[in-house]
């Protein structure tokens, strides 16, 4: 509360003399940096908890399931063989859709 009378009480008499710019301008740089760098370790955390969800090394699909990987667009069918990561392969500029089948002995 003390910092905020002791910024007013230097404030205002800046803002009479010199012009409010000299005021407002280090207030609105100052938003501006704060949003710009929360955005930023937003983006870093997302991001290395993604890669760290994601680096489970490749898994071998099971034997008794058969998982393909088809395009809705031009009828496209991938078998996978080995499980990299969770997400799905984009064919023609759009995620393939998935579809286990169970395989009877």
């Amino acid at each position: 509360m003390i910092r905020l009378a002791a910024v007013i009480a230097i404030a205002v008499p800046v803002g009479v003399v010199f012009g409010w710019r000299w005021v407002f301008a280090p207030l609105f740089g100052w938003a501006i940096y704060t949003w710009a760098t929360s955005s930023l370790r937003a983006m870093v955390t997302d991001g290395r908890a993604l890669t760290a969800a994601q680096d489970t090394g490749p898994t071998p699909v099971l034997a008794d399931e058969r998982i393909v990987y088809w395009c809705e667009e031009c009828g496209t069918e991938v078998v996978l063989v080995v499980r990299g990561s969770g997400t799905p392969p984009r064919h023609c500029g759009t995620k393939m859709h998935e579809r286990a089948e169970l395989l009877s002995n």
